[in-house]
Parts: C-alpha cells; sequence; structure tokens
C-alpha cells in the first residue's frame, strides 16, 4: 500500500507572497508531481499548518489547491492552524466527541490515528487528557491491527534548540500509551520542516519535510531570530510503501524551487 505524507504547506492568501517562497506555488508544485507519478497512491496524509496564519482567506486557497490532488487526502492540524476555521474549510474531516481534530481511518490493513495536539495560541503542542483518553479507546478497540500515529508535534528532543522548545509537552503520557500498545508501528510528524528519522519508546518515527521550505539545521540558538540556514533546504515530501503487517519503506523527494 503505497502513501504520500505532506507537511507544513503554510499557506497563505491569494495576492500574499510575504512568506517565501510562496507556500501556495510550491505545494501547486508538488501536487503536480504527486498527480504525475503518485495517483497510484491510496492516500495523501497531511500532517499540519496548512495555512500559516491560521485565517479562512488563507483556508480558501489551501482548499483550492488541495482539491486539484488526484488521490484522496486527509489531515490534521498544527501550530499555525485554527479549528473552526480548518473544519469550516474542509467540512469532511471528522472531529472526535471532544470537537479535537482527531480521527482514525484503515488503509491496506493498518489503522492510520491522526491525532489534533494543537495549543490554540501557543506553538507548543500538547495532548490533554480528553485526548489521552480517545487515544487510548482508539488503540483499545483494535489492539489486533498495525498502527501508524500521526502528529504534528514531536515528543521528544532532536538536538535543535529552537525547535526543541515547541515540541509536544505530553511526551510522558504519550509514552506510555506507545509502550503499551504494540501495535502502533511507526510514528510520523510535522513541526520541523526537516527530514529526520530514528526510534523512541522502541518505535521508528519520521519527520516530514515541509512543502513550503526547511527550517534551519541549527544545534546551537534558541531563538528563532538567531538561527542560522547554511544550507537552504528546498520544499519536499515524502513517498511511503507499507505492509499489511506495519513494515514501512519511505522515500523523501524534493522540488526544484528558488528559496
Amino acid at each position: 500500500m503505497k502513501f504520500i505524507h505532506l507537511s507544513d504547506t503554510h499557506i497563505l492568501a491569494r495576492g500574499d507572497y510575504s512568506r517565501k517562497p510562496d507556500g501556495a506555488a510550491t505545494l501547486r508544485k508538488v501536487i503536480g508531481e504527486i498527480n504525475k507519478y503518485h495517483r497510484d497512491a491510496e492516500i495523501c496524509v497531511i500532517t499540519g499548518d496548512i495555512t500559516h496564519h491560521g485565517r479562512p482567506d488563507q483556508y480558501e486557497q489551501a482548499a483550492e489547491i488541495l482539491g486539484t490532488l488526484e488521490i484522496p487526502y486527509i489531515l490534521i492540524p498544527g501550530n499555525h492552524d485554527e479549528r473552526l476555521a480548518l473544519c469550516e474549510a474542509f467540512p469532511d474531516t471528522p472531529v472526535d466527541p471532544n470537537g479535537f481534530i482527531s480521527h482514525a481511518s484503515l488503509f491496506g490493513g493498518i489503522r492510520f490515528i491522526m491525532m489534533d495536539s494543537i495549543v490554540p495560541g501557543a506553538h507548543h503542542g500538547t495532548l490533554c487528557d480528553k485526548r489521552l483518553g480517545w487515544l487510548r479507546e482508539e488503540l483499545s478497540a483494535h489492539q489486533d491491527t498495525p498502527t501508524f500515529l500521526f502528529m504534528h508535534h514531536p515528543p521528544f528532543e532532536m538536538g535543535m534548540p529552537f525547535m526543541d522548545t515547541i515540541r509536544l509537552d505530553a511526551d510522558q503520557e504519550l509514552a506510555e500509551i506507545v509502550k503499551a500498545n504494540p501495535q502502533i508501528k511507526h510514528m510520523f510528524f510535522g513541526h520541523l520542516h526537516r527530514p529526520a528519522t530514528g526510534t523512541w519508546q522502541g518505535v521508528p518515527f519520521l519527520l516530514a519535510a515541509s512543502t513550503q521550505r526547511g527550517e534551519p539545521l541549527d544545534f546551537r540558538h534558541d531563538k528563532e531570530e538567531e538561527l542560522e540556514d547554511r544550507n537552504p533546504l528546498v520544499p519536499g515530501y515524502g513517498i511511503a510503501f507499507a505492509d499489511p503487517d506495519g513494515g514501512l519503506r519511505y522515500h523523501f523527494d524534493f522540488i526544484d524551487f528558488d528559496i
């Protein structure tokens, strides 16, 4: 089963080019490649920061661009998103009983769990008691189904001081859930704007490239204005091949774009 992984599209409103490169232009180019080369993918998963400011006019443009995808897509919010505006722009996106944009679907025999990790008005992420409870119930109901877990915020430090200050703060609570549920075979995150991989709690994870542009690979500074971008990273996305037992192969692809 093949799926596509997009993240951190950071769409602005039409005519707004204040963030370079223009996220609308880069996303259109990525979608052009998906439609040309990856129409056989079963689903496209988008792990947050759909827009840059969470405004309705930005979601309007995001919905129009994503509507050109020739494969289905599912999404969750990131710290730059706003729940109500997102749900109004994408009315088919499921919400859990508590109003969070958390949902689960089955693709190729694998359960895809999409978790809402945002904190309104903040850049770090969390999983409150209600979201943790929903996740526990979802996992308990499908203990024998291989599962992939998707969130915007990673729950661990990556050695990048600035990004590590705005990660998920419910790492201990999530760690307990992950260790108690061996059906979780892989975890996927956004937020970092850089391709990265590793293991956490014995489970492999992937951090997505951004379709807009990479964040600086800075291991020294903890303030955004001080970050050094020695080797700017062009927009990218992920192409994944999954087995029914949860095995995974994942490719990062990048597009030629002047940043």
